[in-house]
């Protein structure tokens, strides 16, 4: 567990980003091995127009210029300051700030993958998030366009440091269980539930109507064949998860299994055990089975991504 994680957090100048921000340092101050770049992108104002207002004056231009960048660098002490307050080590961070940023997340992703960065995190909302809006347009961008990394989502609200992560009998699983003993095995504390919701039978498998007993009884042992081999693929990625999260120091008792047949939907039975269930941390794979490429995130981890509250989610490749 020694190797070095590195997550890109972009911030603006909303209440939301800071403490968004104060959430992920009290997340992640107790394990050395993390390392935070801040970043902070905003669009230069248009001089052009400003000059109409203040005239030709040249001191007047210059006393713009100089306010608005003064305000820039002081939202980057903010940033600096309030991850000191938390308690994240000031030495394991690294601040940029882009002057002349239009288009934030875009930013963000040539930033990770120049720098070589795998997860980046944002608040749900930003400053120029309406009321009625579920996340803001730079966390909704980077929710479609960050296929390559994981993305954190936070709501500042986290209710505890308890991960849940949502398990299929798809190799996205496998990814997400190394992510998760990655990146939160450091919580000694907390505890680890794995979930899955057997979902529905497959349509192949429905009753036909009129059939023998004989094609009927057939069809119940192909049914009950294909329930166990999804469990099983399931309880096989669990079991790996629980060995390698207990080499890492987390107590055996804290490290759980969660199998139940789907209630009201998969992804609202989720976030019903999100709630009950203490969980402040979600991991889920951005997609399942149905890996269509025309849509980024598949249709569980989109539910998951509007609908959650009060939780930080992390969505892995």
């Amino acid at each position: 567990m020694s190797q070095e994680k590195r997550i890109l957090f972009g911030v603006d100048e909303s209440d939301f980003a800071r403490q968004a921000l104060a959430e992920t340092g009290r997340l992640l101050r107790h394990c050395e091995n993390f390392k935070m770049t801040v970043f902070y992108g905003t669009a230069e104002p248009d001089f052009s127009l400003i000059s109409e207002s203040v005239g030709q004056d040249p001191g007047a231009i210059e006393k713009v210029r100089k306010h608005w960048e003064l305000k820039a660098q002081q939202i980057v002490e903010q940033a600096r300051d309030t991850l000191t307050q938390s308690g994240f080590d000031p030495g394991r961070v690294s601040f940029m700030l882009d002057p002349k940023c239009r288009v934030p997340s875009d930013a963000m992703l040539k930033i990770a993958g120049r720098e070589g960065i795998d997860t980046i995190a944002v608040a749900r909302w930003g400053k120029a998030t309406l009321s009625q809006q579920v996340m803001g347009s730079v966390t909704y961008r980077l929710a479609q366009l960050a296929t390559n990394l994981a993305l954190w989502v936070i709501d500042p609200r986290i209710r505890s440091h308890n991960v849940l992560v949502g398990l299929v009998g798809a190799p996205v699983s496998r990814r997400v269980v190394e992510y998760t003993v990655r990146y939160f095995s450091h919580l000694k504390q907390s505890k680890f539930t794995f979930m899955h919701v057997t979902p529905p039978i497959p349509p192949q498998y429905w009753d036909a109507g009129e059939v023998s007993d004989l094609e009927r009884h057939e069809t119940q042992e192909k049914m009950a064949l294909w329930l166990k081999d999804y469990t099983d693929k399931v309880v096989d990625i669990a079991d790996d998860a629980k060995r390698r999260l207990v080499g890492a120091g987390i107590p055996e008792r804290n490290v759980i299994l969660k199998l139940q047949p789907q209630k009201i939907g998969i992804s609202r039975d989720i976030l019903l055990e999100m709630e009950q269930g203490d969980h402040g941390i979600l991991v889920i794979g951005r997609k399942g089975y149905k890996a269509i490429t025309e849509f980024p995130l598949g249709s569980k981890a989109n539910k998951l991504l509007v609908s959650g509250r009060a939780f930080l989610i992390c969505l892995v490749n």
